[in-house]
């Protein structure tokens, strides 16, 4: 009896996006594009629908997609695999291996007891320690579920527990402070990295080949490391304000900071080579521009030396799903993307999503779109689906009124992370925070819209400023 649900619920997730690619597959090919280009978005709105209701993990569904668009004839056998030459798979999955080191040798714990120990004696220092900690770790972490759910997450649930407050009554104290103040900390410290996040490398990927923009390591770190450490900055004292802990005082929580550190010992000899990979990896990312390396092969070089000093273990590496199944679902997803371009799908759309929006100057479509993109999240359970389906199109409009290119390109990135904090289902540490129960949904859903809403009005303003001090238009 158990199992009818299970399998009902399995058909429906099945039948929706294949309902949906045959409707479009049959549907009147539009003036001005041709039935491949039409096809091709067949086969691309089918995959962002079953990667939002599941009918197999993502892998499986990408494979299915992929064999879909070269069995059809939609797309070229080597055109459907050149995702997996892009160098954005590769850096991405580079850094999930720096990522493992973090995780597996303890030096992610490490720094934010160390964090906590330093600046822990009141609830709003220990707010900052975390996110200091977080931000940290953020562009050797792209798994943000690694970083926050798996590292934060686990300490901020210590200290409630330390200080007595549990879901319920007992959160006013702190729990409910901390648990909403640590998981819209990762939004923001992924927004500032091209590495900072699993979706970022994406969009530099979809900026070249969709937008002609080319976005660096160094590049996406200048142009958007003020307007985020603005939101940084202000978003604990926001929910401060909304919250208003009872606890304001906590010296406990620098005590245990402290304990926890002493328990840890001294630095080990991996924790040093993880911590010196780390810093080469961010020399050779923020100098590409002098030395020529790209990201990619500073993270391939990265990786290497990883595993030449066994600082991470190949067979641990083997393991972790979530790397290799990073490599499939990225790499089918870019020739998706990529395929759309070539076809002339992202150009039509530009056009018609162009014409819809009329009558605005260019920075006020660019302000109107950047607003859609952010809200439409909720309509999406992950910021890779969201990313691929509507960042060129959205990113192209603003850029086709007259919006400067690199400016729309980082700003649509920025958001891509700040998005995902509207939701418990948005991102992947969202379910791990809100599972612990110290919110009800609408009291969740409206905290989380006035700290987004924040971070987007505090990103425009601030972004703006920056922006055309660095020439950015």
């Amino acid at each position: 009896m158990s199992s009818e649900p299970s399998n009902k619920k399995r058909a429906i997730a099945t039948a929706i996006p294949l309902l949906l690619g045959v409707a479009i597959w049959f549907s009147p090919v539009p003036e001005g594009l041709t039935p491949q280009a039409w096809h091709m978005f067949a086969i691309f709105a089918a995959t962002i629908a079953a990667i939002l209701t599941q009918p197999l993990p993502s892998g499986a569904v990408m494979l299915v997609a992929l064999c879909v668009a070269i069995f059809t004839g939609t797309l070229k056998e080597a055109k459907a695999l050149s995702g997996f030459a892009s160098g954005t798979v590769w850096l991405i999955f580079c850094a999930y291996i720096l990522s493992l080191g973090f995780v597996t040798s303890g030096l992610g714990k490490r720094i934010a007891y160390k964090m906590l120990s330093l600046f822990g004696g009141s609830s709003l220092g220990i707010a900052y320690s975390l996110g200091v900690s977080d931000l940290i770790m953020a562009p050797a972490m792209p798994s943000v579920t690694a970083r926050s759910g798996g590292i934060i997450f686990p300490i901020a649930r210590s200290i409630n527990s330390v200080l007595g407050s549990s879901p319920g009554e007992s959160g006013k104290k702190i729990g409910d402070f901390l648990t909403m103040v640590c998981f819209q900390f990762t939004p923001i410290t992924g927004a500032i990295f091209l590495t900072g996040m699993a979706a970022n490398p994406l969009i530099g990927s979809l900026a070249k080949t969709s937008l002609g923009v080319e976005i660096t390591w160094g590049g996406w770190f200048v142009a958007a490391v003020v307007p985020a450490m603005a939101c940084f900055c202000l978003m604990p004292l926001l929910v401060y304000r909304i919250i208003n802990p009872e606890l304001k005082k906590t010296p406990e929580a620098k005590e245990m900071g402290r304990h926890s550190l002493a328990e840890l010992g001294p630095m080990t000899l991996t924790e040093k080579k993880v911590a010196i990979g780390f810093a080469l990896a961010l020399l050779g990312w923020g100098t590409s521009l002098i030395t020529g390396l790209s990201a990619t092969a500073v993270g391939l070089g990265l990786a290497a030396y990883l595993f030449a000093v066994r600082a991470v273990d190949w067979k641990a590496l083997l393991n972790d799903h979530a790397a290799w199944d990073t490599v499939i679902w990225f790499g089918v997803i870019i020739s998706l993307a990529g395929g759309l371009s070539d076809l002339g799908f992202i150009s039509w759309m530009t056009e018609k999503l162009g014409g819809s929006i009329h009558g605005f100057g260019a920075m006020q479509t660019f302000v109107i779109l950047g607003v859609l993109y952010i809200y439409v999240h909720y309509l999406f359970a992950t910021a890779s689906g969201h990313v691929a389906a509507l960042y060129a199109p959205f990113a192209a409009v603003a850029i086709a009124a007259g919006a400067p290119p690199m400016m729309v390109a980082i700003c649509f990135g920025i958001f891509s992370n700040l998005m995902w904090g509207n939701t418990e289902y948005g991102g992947g540490p969202g379910p791990i925070y809100f599972a612990q129960g110290y919110f009800e949904r609408p009291r969740f859903y409206r905290i989380n819209f006035c700290v987004v809403t924040m971070n987007v009005i505090v990103t425009f303003t601030v972004g703006f400023l920056w922006w055309k001090i660095l020439g950015l238009y």
